[in-house]
């Protein structure tokens, strides 16, 4: 059925330029909030007073949590098809942060999915204002071509929205039943 095995694809920003800076400018925070921490911890040490002591803790907090978060603001994702073999195959989505910390958003059985296709076909809406559907917009670029997935995973109902190519496209298209692929 298939001769490649598996394939694996990312969806970057195609305008970084935001992203980039809002990224730069955390790190500069992250200096910023830190320095006046230290600073601070010093002041602390000589005598006990409520206002140095209250600074500390939120300037160390906001260089913290601005540590944490910094990653986000550089998200990609990577789509990976493995064909298993019987006309079986999977499709992993996982969310890659800052280009540093990977995380595994879903592993997709394609036999799994009950409806597929293109988000501007009439089938997508259906499916988006369904009452207990767990939406996830796992793409990066809104101006891309987005596609969704709907299905049933541990008695839960799922809509993956995501950025592929027609090679990947193709792909799973031929893994999907009679009428799974809207056109």
């Amino acid at each position: 059925m298939e001769s490649h095995k598996s394939h694996e694809e990312t969806a970057r920003s195609r305008a970084p330029g935001m992203s980039n800076v809002l990224y730069s400018l955390s790190w500069f925070m992250i200096v910023v909030f830190g320095l006046i921490a230290a600073m601070l911890l010093n002041t602390i040490f000589m005598g006990f007073d409520i206002v140095p002591i209250v600074i500390f803790v939120i300037s160390g907090g906001l260089a913290f949590l601005i540590w944490r978060k910094k990653d986000n603001l550089r998200v990609e994702y990577d789509y990976t098809y493995t064909h298993i073999g019987g006309g079986r195959a999977d499709l992993d989505v996982a969310k890659v942060m800052g280009n540093a910390r990977r995380r595994l958003m879903t592993s997709l059985s394609l036999s799994a999915v009950e409806s597929a296709g293109v988000v501007n076909h009439p089938s997508f809406q259906r499916y988006l204002t369904m009452k207990d559907v767990k939406k996830h917009n796992w793409f990066v670029n809104r101006g891309a071509d987005l596609f969704y997935f709907y299905f049933v995973k541990n008695n839960v109902k799922h809509m993956i929205i995501l950025e592929l190519s027609e090679t990947m496209v193709e792909r799973v298209k031929q893994h999907f039943g009679h009428g799974v692929w809207q056109k």
